[in-house]
């Protein structure tokens, strides 16, 4: 199966991040190096898109928009060329420790790097309204196309969380494609991707690039389908 690798920030703080959403760079770049070494079977997502869910493909993503996916993560990105999508949070482009509109251009601009949606304000969309949902789709898909000046029709669910409603209304706003985590029925508008944090060793790492991984994950704990 194809798998797609979710990181947020590249840092390294004393305390753990909420979720131990921190990966610090040395981490990373084993991580990268072992991708390096499959580099053939590392593509962007359109690339994957293209391909049968069942053809052992991995991409890398980040999601939030942090400042460090520009500063700290692209440069392990261009040491071994390969592909990254950022899916940035629209209404945190210029708050602290987030990307500014001119550092998420830079990253648009990159070769290795493709810009996707992950909602205007980081909400639970299962649990608002359906025209709050829209609004939050659409309005993040108008506001990073306005900024990069490239289409955006990718986009990741905050917090993983999708339901039905929430699939038919990616396709409705004009996404090509949209990503959970664990939620979902593992469609194009819900596909699954691997959580990695702090603990996320080589060890580790390589446990969940495995395919393995998604069968002892459902085996364990069943993906949840919001009502």
């Amino acid at each position: 199966m194809n798998k797609v690798f979710v990181y947020h920030t590249i840092c390294e703080p004393v305390e753990a991040l909420p979720s131990d959403i921190d990966v610090s760079a040395r981490i990373f770049e084993q991580h990268l190096k072992w991708l390096s070494r499959r580099r053939e079977q590392v593509v962007d997502l359109y690339s994957l898109l293209a391909r049968s869910a069942e053809t052992g493909f991995y991409s890398i993503t980040f999601d939030d928009g942090f400042r460090d996916n520009l500063t700290v993560a692209l440069p392990l990105i261009e040491k071994y060329a390969l592909p990254m999508t950022v899916f940035a949070v629209a209404g945190f482009i210029g708050k602290k420790g987030y990307l500014s509109k001119t550092e998420l251009r830079t990253l648009a601009d990159h070769p290795l790097v493709t810009v996707g949606s992950h909602g205007m304000t980081h909400k639970h969309l299962s649990r608002m309204a359906r025209d709050d949902v829209r609004n939050e789709m659409s309005d993040s898909k108008s506001f990073l196309e306005e900024v990069t000046g490239k289409r955006i029709d990718l986009l990741a669910y905050p917090f993983g969380d999708c339901d039905g409603f929430t699939e038919e209304a990616a396709e409705e706003c004009g996404y090509t494609a949209a990503w959970s985590v664990w939620n979902g029925t593992n469609s194009r508008y819900s596909m699954w991707r691997i959580p990695l944090g702090r603990h996320d060793n080589l060890v580790r790492f390589r446990a969940k690039a495995s395919a393995a991984y998604f069968p002892v994950k459902r085996f364990l704990k069943p993906p949840e389908v919001l009502a």
